[in-house]
């Protein structure tokens, strides 16, 4: 690991970094599937849907998304010399390194205060075949009516 450097030493805001790096969609999602074991392509885009209300990730974004953690060198695609094509994807020892933020940020979710800011009450009987339905939460209305 590289020796840890001081405010003084660094050009961008380490927030910014770790926003830049792992921003989007679905980043955050994809390295915490991985962390459990190395998945296939379909089984990622399978595993998405549990953790984001439902709603399909289009194959293109999930590719792009991919790539992307793939060129910042988070994750390894492994290609199988084999019919039909197969590729697996894992964390790098560069990915494996976020492990403990992903938990970190995992354990804050537990709380669901995440929920109680974004506004959402789902209910199992609410969702449908066409998505969850969101009810503004008593909370989130009176933040809303504090900011106009």
């Amino acid at each position: 690991m590289t020796r840890k450097k001081t405010p003084s030493e660094l050009r961008l805001c380490p927030a910014v970094g770790f926003s830049l790096i792992v921003g989007g969609k679905y980043k955050l999602r994809i390295l915490w599937i991985l962390i459990q074991r190395s998945f296939r392509y379909g089984e990622i885009r399978k595993s998405l849907l549990k953790g984001t209300l439902g709603k399909p990730v289009t194959p293109r974004v999930l590719s792009r998304e991919l790539k992307e953690l793939q060129l910042r060198g988070l994750i390894h695609r492994r290609q199988y010399d084999v019919m039909p094509p197969k590729v697996e994807y894992s964390l790098t020892e560069i990915g494996r390194g976020l492990v403990p933020i992903l938990e970190s940020i995992v354990d804050w979710g537990l709380t669901g205060v995440h929920e109680e800011i974004l506004g959402i009450d789902i209910l199992p009987a609410e969702i449908t075949k066409t998505g969850p339905k969101f009810v503004e939460s008593e909370a989130h209305s009176k933040h809303s009516r504090r900011q106009s």
